[in-house]
């Protein structure tokens, strides 16, 4: 039997000189290179060892050239401001992560209105991309169910961000129990924005309840005949929805807010929402005429251009006023949260980012999402796209509008006082776009019976109270 004592030296440098000779440069292409060379061993023969020379072939494999990161993205913020806001993240990405790349929507049509139909074909065709923009509450719910994000609880526990955003805005971006997604801000939408130049000339006080509201509309009324109280754009009907929150807000408190929505009250023996409908109807002399052919911004700009005297919209409206009207907060509109009573609650949403499964490159992903978690991030984007700070330990004077100054510190201070609006959505998504059009329908006919059967029929028809009961609240 001949036994291998060892390999000499001699062949190891010979085996290194042919490799440094004839090898090419490391590559990704290139996996493995067989190279034949002669190497002298020593061998036992009947118990006597020689020395002989063998030819071998040697397969080398070659260290590969590092992998580029890459983070593919889908989000919609494309329009003016929104776009701003976008580099601001990817600068804040780039700053900490330089050599990751990022493609941003790469499917024509990814952006704007149709990101969402355009990311649910790339899911389908089994191609997710790693990460894309999507609401805390209901819409985040379905992309849990649908198996479509991977948990961030090991993330959350080593940033330790649960710490830092208030608790219902950690339950927003949660399903049992565990988060699904990283949130960057919060945007609040029951802000009624006036013009503050009017009234001050009529000696008004910013409305915070309902009769203080169509009080303020009686005065502008009798002093600016052609101007309308209220803006509004009902186009994309949420905004309707946005207006009667706030009026079910004051009527029913926070509480009875979320129990509509989870389905838990009968709206069809309630008092409490038929009496809203009431008050909805009694504001609608005071709405612009066209407020069907309007957009959200567009309302805002009636303000702007001295149409009208107030709207209700989110926080985005800040940036629509400033780019749009040349309007600058506390100088030329101010902003109180409407209603204030029986207590002061802000409904929100918040844009977040997860991880999809499957992701391409969890690695450049999970860079991706501790940065979204950053004051790094957060400060540049938020103060351009209009949204409050996720992080509640940022300095609110990093925002340079006294309005957002205000908030930031109201929710620092009453983190419990947040819940889900109806972008954010209790309601299970299937739902909310039929909510939206059975208030919007209230506005053209306001038919009180009719429009609470239908809410009814819909608590119904989509098992409110089952798909809904996921949320927790405060």
């Amino acid at each position: 039997m001949v036994k291998k004592f060892a390999t000499l030296i001699s062949a190891l440098v010979m085996l290194s000189m042919l490799l440094g000779a004839c090898a090419p440069a490391p590559t990704a292409e290139v996996k493995e290179i067989v190279k034949t060379v002669v190497v002298t061993e020593i061998v036992e023969v009947a118990g006597t060892p020689e020395v002989k020379e063998v030819v071998k072939e040697v397969v080398i494999t070659a260290t590969p050239a590092p992998v580029k990161q890459k983070l593919e993205i889908f989000h919609w913020w494309t329009a003016p401001g929104e776009r701003e806001a976008a580099d601001a993240m990817f600068a804040a990405l780039k700053n900490n992560y330089p050599d990751i790349e990022v493609v941003e929507n790469p499917v024509p049509g990814g952006g704007g209105v149709s990101h969402r139909v355009v990311l649910q074909a790339r899911i389908t065709a089994g191609l997710p991309p790693d990460t894309f923009q999507t609401l805390g509450g209901a819409e985040l719910k379905n992309y849990v169910d649908s198996g479509i994000l991977q948990p961030l609880d090991a993330l959350y526990a080593e940033l330790g961000y649960d710490k830092v955003i208030p608790g219902p805005l950690l339950k927003a971006v949660s399903v049992g129990g565990k988060p699904y997604v990283v949130p960057l801000n919060m945007h609040i939408q029951n802000i009624l924005y006036y013009n503050l130049k009017l009234f001050n000339e009529l000696g008004i006080q910013p409305p915070t309840t309902f009769d203080e509201l169509l009080a303020a509309c009686e005065t502008i009324r009798a002093a600016k005949p052609e101007m309308a109280c209220l803006g509004l754009g009902s186009k994309e009907k949420w905004g309707d929805a946005f207006v009667f929150d706030s009026i079910l807000l004051e009527l029913g408190g926070a509480d009875w807010y979320v129990k509509l929505y989870k389905g838990e009250i009968d709206v069809a023996t309630d008092t409490i929402f038929s009496d809203a409908l009431a008050k909805f109807q009694q504001l609608i002399p005071n709405i612009n005429t066209d407020h069907s052919g309007l957009t959200w911004d567009q309302a805002v700009s009636l303000v702007g251009s001295n149409q009208a005297a107030m709207t209700l919209m989110g926080t985005w409206a800040i940036g629509a006023f400033v780019k749009g009207s040349n309007w600058q907060p506390g100088v030329d509109f101010g902003a109180v949260t409407f209603p204030q009573k029986p207590e002061r609650v802000l409904l929100f949403h918040p844009d977040t980012y997860g991880m999809t499964v499957g992701a391409p490159d969890p690695e450049a992903t999970m860079n991706w999402l501790k940065v979204v978690s950053s004051a790094e991030l957060q400060i540049p984007t938020d103060v351009t796209q209009g949204g409050l700070f996720a992080r509640t330990d940022i300095d609110p004077m990093e925002f340079p509008d006294p309005i957002r100054q205000e908030l930031q510190s109201y929710v620092a201070a009453n983190p419990g006082m947040l819940i889900l609006d109806q972008h954010g959505s209790i309601l299970p998504a299937t739902a909310q776009p039929i909510y939206w059009d059975i208030i919007s329908a209230f506005l053209v006919q306001p038919d009180i019976a009719a429009t609470v059967q239908a809410v009814a029929n819909m608590m119904t028809t989509y098992n409110v109270k089952e798909a809904s009961a996921w949320y927790l609240w405060p």
